[in-house]
């Protein structure tokens, strides 16, 4: 009898989601249709309707707020998610993520139990660490993107190099690599191609060139954006400012990986001590102390 009152309990949740859904879609119907109206009222073109669940916002306590908020963004900005409605998106999902880990949970629970809320602390705490764990797979896949992007820089400054060494201008040199080094340097490409289509729409080269180094969001980007502003706007001759940057570049990352060789040798010395330092006083202090205990043994009446 309790396994079946758990069944239909179930069956009610998932009843009471369905008919969320199903209003929910009925509510978007609706939005587009008062937008529709209201455009052909005012005589202008309906404006695009935005997709998704990003019309309805979050309920407050599940919504992104302050401090959070502004370190969801950066790291949504450095995994390559520069959408105005990401953050919105995200929200929406990580709490999709957990309420499907809590259902999931509770269908456990059932299929063990015979009852979905026994126990009842598994499922608040998968959906509460699912919640949690979506920032951080935010962070892992914000790194990963970084460390691609770092990695591809400096195919990127040897390539601009060139190209205009060649004697191309610095617009054909964007629009070059945009269009024909999308094997050499796939991400850097994109985000170049987004360049250019900041330019074309007439966007401002300084402002585009701060847009263009907040999308790259590496060591260097800022700096080499810096160059490309003093050549158009001062007058800096760019071959060899920009074959001076690329030199300190390297030699900044030639001193990066120093410390990188550093910081390994000292994790290296920490493992010994920990791993092989107890090994080796067994070994060294083993048979002197097994010597002096048979003697204090022997010696005993």
């Amino acid at each position: 009898m309790a396994s079946l009152a758990s069944l239909v309990l179930l069956s009610f949740a998932a009843g009471s989601l369905a008919v969320a859904g199903l209003g929910l879609r009925l509510l978007r119907a609706d939005a587009r249709l008062q937008e529709r109206v209201n455009a052909a009222g005012r005589g202008a073109a309906a404006p695009r309707p935005q997709g998704g669940l990003l019309r309805y916002p979050l309920p407050r306590i599940f919504a992104v707020r302050g401090r959070d908020r502004d370190e969801v963004e950066q790291r949504l900005r450095k995994a390559g998610y520069f959408d105005p409605s990401a953050i919105e998106v995200f929200a929406w999902l990580r709490v999709g993520a957990a309420a499907m880990a809590g259902l999931a949970s509770m269908a456990v629970c059932l299929a063990v139990t015979g009852n979905p809320f026994k126990p009842l602390f598994p499922t608040f705490a998968l959906a509460g660490l699912t919640y949690i764990a979506a920032k951080y797979v935010l962070r892992m896949r914000a790194a990963g993107r970084e460390r691609v992007l770092t990695a591809e820089f400096p195919f990127l400054l040897d390539l601009m190099l060139m190209m205009l060494e060649s004697g191309v201008s610095l617009d054909q040199c964007f629009r070059a690599i945009a269009r024909e080094e999308q094997v050499a340097v796939p991400r850097h490409a994109r985000l170049v191609a987004m360049l250019v289509d900041d330019l074309d729409r007439g966007q401002d080269y300084q402002l585009a060139f701060d847009r263009w180094a907040a999308r790259v969001a590496v060591s260097g980007s800022r700096e080499l954006a810096t160059v490309f502003r003093q050549s158009l706007f001062h007058g800096m001759e760019l071959v060899p400012a920009l074959r001076e940057f690329v030199r300190e570049f390297s030699q900044r990352r030639v001193a990066r990986a120093r410390e990188a060789i550093g910081a390994i040798t000292v994790r290296m010395v920490i493992l010994m001590l920990v791993f092989f330092m107890p090994a080796l006083f067994i070994v060294l202090a083993g048979p002197p102390v097994a010597a002096i205990l048979d003697t204090l043994r022997s010696s005993a009446p």
